[in-house]
């Protein structure tokens, strides 16, 4: 099968976004009542493939989709919360959990379901990008169904702070510096995907900013009543 020009509306993508989502919830939520032992290998199995990945995966990039180096860093909202799951599952440092819990659950889905790829399946980008982000939604069930963690209000509210004020205009300010786009600040992302619908950068941001807020915020609805 030859790949072709990503289609939001291709059936094969939704398909997939079926797939890749089942599997993140489902295989966590499998073994959910394993024995210690068993919740423990599939705990650092998990961690070797996310560290695999995100080691491996500027490597790709360059190679394969033509990313310069430092388009490919891991410096992507995504990555940097791939990154945070993998330090929680080893550390149980709750601060990672948060934030790839907020950033890597939201981010980690719309992906899957509006990933930003030129080529849809079954081209390696596209099958990069959909089981990368896979990982990140493993991780964060594995620590709800396995570690018994959930996040709080408040931690919406300080994570949504830290990165308002800390992280955004870091990120910022390194595009401006390296020419870069990590976390489409500077430019929407190409392929066909949500931001579509949003006005031409720089004006992106003025929906960004508040679709990124309330998505968080949806992410913690399943928890409202629980506060």
């Amino acid at each position: 099968m030859t790949a072709e020009a990503f289609n939001l509306l291709d059936p094969i993508h939704f398909l997939n976004v079926l797939l890749f989502i089942g599997a993140a919830v489902g295989i966590p939520l499998a073994l959910k009542d394993s024995s210690r032992h068993t919740k423990i290998i599939f705990k650092y199995i998990l961690v070797a493939a996310i560290l695999y990945h995100e080691i491996t995966n500027p490597f790709f990039k360059i190679t394969e989709r033509g990313f310069d180096w430092w388009d490919a860093m891991p410096l992507h909202m995504c990555a940097f919360s791939t990154w945070c799951i993998a330090a929680y599952l080893v550390t149980k440092v709750r601060a990672f959990f948060v934030f790839a819990y907020f950033w890597g659950l939201t981010g980690g889905g719309m992906s899957i379901l509006t990933p930003d790829t030129v080529l849809g399946f079954p081209s390696l980008e596209y099958l990069d990008t959909m089981y990368g982000h896979a990982l990140i939604l493993i991780g964060v069930f594995t620590a709800i169904f396995h570690m018994h963690e959930r996040p709080y209000l408040k931690d919406y509210r300080n994570l949504m702070l830290v990165t308002t004020f800390v992280f955004l205009p870091l990120v910022y300010v390194f595009n401006l510096n390296f020419e870069t786009n990590y976390w489409f600040v500077l430019d929407k992302p190409y392929g066909d995907n949500i931001m579509n619908f949003f006005p031409d950068a720089p004006y992106h941001l003025i929906a960004l900013i508040p679709v990124a807020y309330a998505f968080a915020f949806l992410a913690y609805l399943p928890y409202l009543k629980k506060t």
